[in-house]
């Protein structure tokens, strides 16, 4: 079977005080109703499973695109960017744990909201490649078991 891992790195966010939890920007929102317009295009109908860093301004970008698919996003701390705590090797543990679930235990369409530091490290443990990502940016991944992920999609803006 082969699956497919849609990762978006969360749409701009307000920048009035960054050391709080704080949601998206009139720029972020208008970017997510782009999210959910190309989703629509390409997945509409398809049954998806959608998850979250526990961030607000993933949740903020994630949940719209959840209401359009007709499910429940859940939440995931192991989505969560690079904490300034955290060591290097526990990112990447909790990192490798969620896609190592996702390959072998993840439906056929898995939409993912993180983080600029997350997702260029999800993409290049997956397919060695190495990406940057803008905000509201949209990367697709397949897997098939047994082979290699490929990157098939990357969209740094949504006209």
């Amino acid at each position: 079977m082969t699956k497919t891992l849609v990762l978006i790195r969360h749409a701009h966010r307000n920048i009035d005080d960054r050391l709080r939890d704080n949601g998206l920007s009139e720029r972020g929102v208008d970017q997510v109703k782009k999210l959910v317009k190309f989703y629509k295009n390409r997945f509409d109908g398809a049954k998806t499973t959608i998850y979250s860093s526990p961030k607000k301004r993933c949740q903020e970008t994630i949940g719209p695109i959840a209401k359009e698919a007709g499910v429940k996003f859940t939440i995931d701390e192991r989505l969560d960017e690079h904490a300034g705590a955290e060591n290097t090797a526990l990112f990447m543990a909790r990192m490798e744990e969620f896609l190592g679930v996702w390959k072998y235990e993840g439906s056929a369409l898995t939409v993912v909201c993180s983080h600029g530091d997350w997702i260029p490290t999800a993409v290049q443990k997956l397919t060695g490649r190495p990406v940057e990502l803008k905000k509201s940016g949209w990367i697709e991944i397949e897997y098939n078991e047994g082979a290699e992920a490929t990157l098939t999609w990357i969209v740094q803006k949504h006209y």
